[in-house]
């Protein structure tokens, strides 16, 4: 007798070890799938981040490099700069030649989204501006102007096409990046065609989060560790404000592509893709994330229920041995009183 109970009691225990063991490799399962699914998902996105951007850049590149190589670009530049020097901006002269090439300018100005484009002569006085603002008639090689951001970008153009980071400008009331390109009469160095871009070209493109729920987000990070772009968790603008310094963004900065969970820019734990973007002039990294408690949302549901399965089949299993101990017992004691 004692030996059947002891089977029984051992084929109780097998049956419970079975029932809870079967749920819990389904949800490891489970799990590790809801983990890669999320992390390609945010990879997917990330890398056709990467050709939209990449695209953008090529192409506003592409733009100032065929205005710059437009024969009446050259000439206006020439023509100008004749003026500038003989009359001065406010001229007459100047006046009556700059009318000339003004609607040429305004054109590529509206149809292309520029705030503003630059003639700067070789020697690095701005001699035209479509818009006039604080940096039209100044001289950018100046002890004054020689740190602007205006300044670098006019001696990277001198050398070939280039493009240089966003800065703030206070006239635009808004952050702008510049791409420049040189200027040549018959191989003759005339000086720089600058082209002035706002932001709100790459933040619409970062902007567009559909597929990343609640707390997705698409977000550049600079060298210098300062967001290039705005978080969708702060109401006001982290371009250039926000430092962001993480396990992701470090091993970007490396050179390396990849994923991880990392504790993000504020502290909570995120699921993130990550990659440097290795592209002409721009030394940046990209990073989609989401956080991690909304990617492993289903997952936290069927712990609870995995718990509450295991709990009603435990109770179900003590309650079943508790009464067949019982019925043993009573029966034994049967057996010994006859």
């Amino acid at each position: 007798m004692k030996k059947t109970k002891n089977t029984i009691f051992t084929i109780a225990i097998a049956f419970f070890i079975f029932l809870i063991s079967i749920p819990i490799i389904s949800y490891t399962a489970f799990k590790l799938a809801i983990k890669e699914k999320t992390f390609n998902h945010l990879i997917t996105t990330r890398e056709l981040l990467v050709e939209q951007i990449e695209n953008y850049f090529h192409e506003r590149l592409g733009d100032v490099n065929v205005l710059a190589g437009n024969p009446t670009t050259a000439q206006a530049l020439s023509r100008l700069a004749h003026a500038f020097k003989s009359s001065g901006i406010k001229s007459a002269k100047y006046t009556e030649i700059a009318d000339i090439y003004q609607p040429l300018m305004n054109h590529y100005v509206s149809n292309y989204g520029y705030t503003n484009i630059f003639l700067v002569d070789r020697y690095g006085d701005v001699i035209f501006s479509a818009k006039e603002d604080e940096y039209t008639g100044i001289n950018l090689l100046t002890t004054e102007n020689s740190n602007l951001k205006i300044a670098k970008i006019f001696k990277k153009g001198m050398e070939e096409t280039a493009f240089d980071d966003y800065t703030w400008h206070h006239d635009e009331n808004d952050f702008v990046a510049y791409f420049a390109s040189p200027l040549y009469d018959n191989k003759v160095p005339l000086g720089v065609l600058l082209t002035e871009i706002p932001f709100s070209h790459l933040d619409a493109i970062l902007s567009r989060r559909k597929g990343l729920g609640e707390t997705g987000e698409m977000y550049l990070v600079g060298k210098d560790g300062l967001m290039r772009s705005n978080s969708r968790f702060s109401e006001e603008p982290t371009v250039l404000k926000k430092r962001v310094d993480t396990e992701a963004t470090r091993d970007a900065f490396n050179g390396n592509t990849g994923t991880q969970i990392i504790d993000d820019y504020r502290d909570v734990p995120v699921l993130s893709a990550y990659t440097p973007l290795n592209f002409k002039s721009v030394d940046w990294v990209l990073l989609v994330e989401i956080d991690k408690k909304e990617a492993f949302e289903t997952i936290h549901t069927v712990e609870i229920r995995l718990l509450i399965v295991a709990l009603i089949i435990g109770v179900i299993t003590i309650a079943y041995l508790y009464l067949k101990n019982k019925n043993q017992v009573v029966e034994s004691i049967k057996e010994s009183k006859t």
